[in-house]
């Protein structure tokens, strides 16, 4: 059981905002029924939040956050990923009416975190600061 609320709107004409929380409460269950164990790999909290600020007609810039709660890796609940909270950003910038290019930078923080795993000795690390560069072309 659980939910997920999202808002988002425009504060000023140049600044937006977009903030989501989700909340889960899982429980493992087999032939027999509920076993009492928190399913894998399942967090109880997760929570983003990204802003955008126009700050001239073809530049904006933006900025977040992405929080994921701990949750455990093995069916006997005894080893578990740490939450953890990463840092992203974004430049974008309007070449001309049909060609726009956007820069963005992911953890930026450079935090070492781990948002997954395959057993209990296979935790996925999660990416360092890392930047992706697009480049977006609409000829109509």
């Amino acid at each position: 059981t659980g939910f997920e609320a999202q808002i988002q709107g425009q504060l000023t004409d140049a600044w937006s905002l977009m903030a989501s929380y989700g909340y889960l409460d899982g429980e493992q269950v087999n032939r027999l029924g509920a076993t009492g164990l928190r399913p894998r790999e399942l967090p109880e909290h997760t929570f983003s939040v990204w802003s955008t600020c126009q700050v001239t007609p073809w530049l904006g810039l933006g900025l977040g956050l992405a929080h994921q709660g701990e949750s455990v890796i093995n069916n006997s609940q005894t080893a578990r990923l740490p939450s953890y909270t990463r840092v992203d950003a974004a430049i974008y910038y309007d070449v001309s009416e049909n060609l726009s290019v956007q820069l963005n930078l992911d953890n930026v923080a450079d935090k070492l975190y781990f948002p997954s795993a395959h057993s209990t000795h296979q935790v996925s690390v999660g990416e360092s600061v890392n930047a992706r560069l697009s480049v977006q072309w609409m000829p109509w």
